[in-house]
């Protein structure tokens, strides 16, 4: 390390941003910026340089740079805004170099409010973007103002049109984002595929990307005889000019920079010093923004340097033979270096990928041995025939981009093999911070250890033992049920071990892809492969939609997480609703069962009983499901939307049971005529959860329950402000943590 000073200075810098950022200095952490000036959010101005446009069918995404916060005829800087408008409100037509003023109502970027959850802040905030409006009109203040983006825009333009001129139309989106970084209209199915190969880095524009096209231009200029120096700078500016065209990301600008300082090291005649290059461009990007030292594509591009320059010479001694080699000895030694650098690559970016992704390609490293050797040509085959295209001379085009074209289908054709093979991605549950600083830091002595034999066989030991640790989970890291945020909806998820749960609902009205982006990660999160059950209250969207979603991903083989059984009720009322569901099951491969009042459900140490329906000819709401849920002392109460004929009947039950409870799950999102005082007056829970979504139309939960939940119970947690909720049963005692809140509640006999 002394050697490479820069390597030293990047670790000091990396650390000075970590200690300000937990000194709460602001810039350097996640908190909120706060607005120069009070004003009304509701109704804010906010101008500035349009840098990003995406257009969809029904609205459109654009991106301000700096941007200014107008009040009273004054601006007030706020970084950069993301705007989501209406394209019924966009009157006016605008783009990429426009000045433009967006009226609407600004807001905070959320964070995650269950586990698993993407990180909106942490990816915003370390590109600039702080805040987020909601547009209700918008007006241009000054036509290309900034001709530089206008540019940008047009040439990427042309270059989608150059593409979709060449390619077929289901190859489009696949060629937009490995050239452009255009992901929206990438296929979905195709990027499950690449996934399941460990290969998702080939969609995004990465390192890889800068080298093999930077470093094939620069091989271009001097085969057409333009002298070096000169050859080195078009090349460079370039590469720069196609990292900024293709939306600066870290992982293009680390590429760029490096692949710059490699151009200038020739052009001077010094010697490349491949880690010095990687520490200079750590240090220049994190300048840029320092809350890139929290992003995974940052850290991901980071560590697969590491791997290459500092884990493989420890890992693999480097023996070189001399005298001349066969073609299959040949082939041999780029086989085997190719395994040796997947090894130390993945050997960094282990820990990484389990906390950022939650599970890893089993194949991953296998896959890649044949991905990395033919990427080179399908980035420069699709690059020329789209230009080609862009040019207009399509039929040539098309003849140029064959192999890239040839080279995805067999990409597509190895990813489709494997998604036939349970367990190809393994799910591996989100680690705990400390374990990943556990392997990290075996793996720093491990390469101090370098030249000594002895150390290097003990720490090589231990780090797989902490890649054990990482896998693992320990008693005091289980719960027994996890309430989850959805916003206006239902979701629980009862755990019965490690790798197994049921699920009790699944849907809102409010959040959309609510299966997608807030219960499958969250599965994922935690380590479930399977869900032994899906409990469906009733067939109301608000407790579905995540279900369908579910169960399709799971018939598309979009998700290694399978389904054992779907737990339906009859209901005449809902009875196309429910054919609807049943016919998903059975594509999503599990077995569907008709419940009713009687019905028991154990699971190891949990048991789900069903108080409710008991006939069929009960409205949707009033013939919801309803659980008594026992774990060991612990005993919850789930109730749906239940209300009506069909409460009076559960209440009927309960009566005769003449049971109390620790825990209610809060009928019908705690709407005013469910949950009655004689029924709280009966099952006495000492806490409730009431699951509902902030700001809902419906005014839930409504004042007139909550007062009969304050008189009849000890404690009342609402989703909507606290975020996931997780109980776990602790002896005679339970514990309920708030996520958004950061306490803990535990509950001993009667009091929290």
């Amino acid at each position: 390390m002394s050697k490479r000073p820069l390597c030293m200075a990047a670790l000091l810098w990396a650390a000075v941003l970590w200690l300000l950022g937990q000194a709460g200095v602001s810039g350097f952490n996640f908190q909120p910026p706060k607005l120069p000036v009070k004003s009304p959010l509701e109704k804010a101005t906010v101008s500035g340089s349009v840098y990003k446009k995406e257009e969809f069918d029904l609205y459109t995404n654009l991106y301000i740079k700096n941007a200014n916060l107008n009040v009273k005829s004054k601006k007030y800087p706020i970084d950069h805004v993301k705007v989501h408008i209406k394209n019924e409100k966009c009157t006016v037509s605008f783009g990429c170099g426009d000045k433009v003023a967006v009226n609407g109502k600004l807001e905070e970027i959320p964070v995650p409010v269950n586990l698993g959850q993407f990180n909106e802040r942490v990816y915003n905030y370390a590109r600039g973007i702080k805040w987020y409006q909601t547009g209700d009109s918008i007006s241009i203040l000054e036509k290309n103002s900034n001709l530089f983006l206008k540019w940008q825009d047009k040439i990427k333009k042309m270059w989608k049109k150059g593409i979709s001129s060449v390619v077929q139309e289901d190859k489009i989106g696949f060629f937009e984002s490995v050239l452009l970084g255009e992901k929206r209209n990438l296929d979905s199915s195709q990027k499950i595929l690449f996934q399941l190969m460990g290969c998702s880095h080939i969609l995004a524009i990465s390192g890889l990307h800068l080298s093999i096209m930077g470093g094939g231009l620069l091989k271009i200029l001097q085969r057409l005889s333009v002298p070096f120096w000169a050859a080195g700078i078009i090349s460079m500016s370039t590469m720069i000019l196609y990292g900024g065209l293709t939306g600066s990301g870290a992982a293009v600008m680390r590429a760029a920079i490096m692949f710059s300082v490699w151009v200038g090291a020739l052009l001077w005649k010094r010697t490349y010093d491949f880690m010095s290059s990687a520490a200079l461009a750590f240090i220049l990007l994190l300048i840029k923004s320092p809350l890139y030292l929290y992003d995974s594509s940052f850290l991901l591009s980071f560590g697969a340097i590491l791997g290459m320059g500092i884990v493989h010479p420890v890992l693999f001694s480097k023996k070189v033979k001399r005298g001349k080699k066969n073609f299959w000895e040949k082939s041999k030694g780029v086989l085997l270096e190719g395994i040796k650098g997947g090894i130390a690559v993945w050997a960094v970016l282990l820990p990484m990928m389990m906390y950022f992704f939650y599970e890893i390609s089993v194949v991953g490293i296998v896959v890649n041995l044949l991905v990395l050797p033919t990427a080179g040509i399908l980035l420069i085959s699709g690059c020329l025939g789209s230009l080609l295209g862009m040019f207009t001379m399509i039929s040539l085009g098309k003849i140029v981009v064959l192999p890239a074209v040839l080279i995805l289908e067999i990409y597509l054709g190895v990813g489709r093999v494997l998604q036939q093979i349970p367990f190809a991605l393994w799910i591996t549950g989100k680690p705990a911070l400390w374990k990943c600083g556990c392997y990290y830091t075996v793996l720093v002595l491990l390469i101090w250890a370098e030249k000594h034999k002895k150390w290097k066989k003990v720490f090589c030991g231990l780090l797989a033992a902490c890649t054990l640790l990482l896998c693992s989970k320990f008693p005091w890291e289980n719960r027994d049920i996890t309430f989850l945020d959805v916003g206006q909806g239902d979701c629980a998820c009862v755990h019965i071990g490690n790798r197994e749960c049921f699920l009790i609902d699944g849907g809102s009205s409010s959040v959309s892809g609510v299966g997608k982006y807030r219960i499958l990660p969250f599965l994922k999160a935690f380590g479930i492969q399977e869900i032994k059950g899906i409990f469906v209250s009733h067939t109301d969207l608000d407790h579905i939609s995540g279900i369908q979603e579910i169960l399709e991903n799971v018939a598309e083989k979009e998700t290694q997480i399978k389904v054992d059984t779907l737990f339906l009720s009859e209901c005449e009322e809902a009875k196309e609703k429910l054919e609807d569901l049943e016919e998903r099951g059975k594509r999503a491969g599990c077995k569907v069962v008709y419940i009713k009042k009687g019905t028991k459900i154990r699971q190891g140490k949990t048991q789900l009983e069903c108080l409710a329906p008991d006939r069929k000819d009960l409205e949707c709401n009033e013939g919801s499901q309803a659980f008594r849920m026992t774990k060991g002392n612990l005993k919850v109460l789930f109730t749906g939307d239940i209300e009506g004929e069909g409460e009076k009947e559960f209440f009927q039950e309960l009566k005769k049971r003449g049971e109390e409870y620790d825990v209610l799950k809060v009928a019908h999102h705690g709407s005013k005529n469910s949950t009655k005082e004689e029924f709280l007056e009966i099952i006495r829970p000492k806490a409730s959860v009431i699951s509902c979504g902030k700001d809902n139309s419906y005014g839930h939960p409504h004042e007139e329950l909550m007062e009969r939940l304050k008189y009849n119970t000890n404690k009342i947690f609402l989703t909507m402000e606290e975020g996931e909720l997780i109980l776990t049963e602790r002896k005679n005692d339970f514990l309920i943590e708030s996520r958004m809140r950061k306490k803990r509640y535990l509950f001993r006999g009667n009091e929290p």
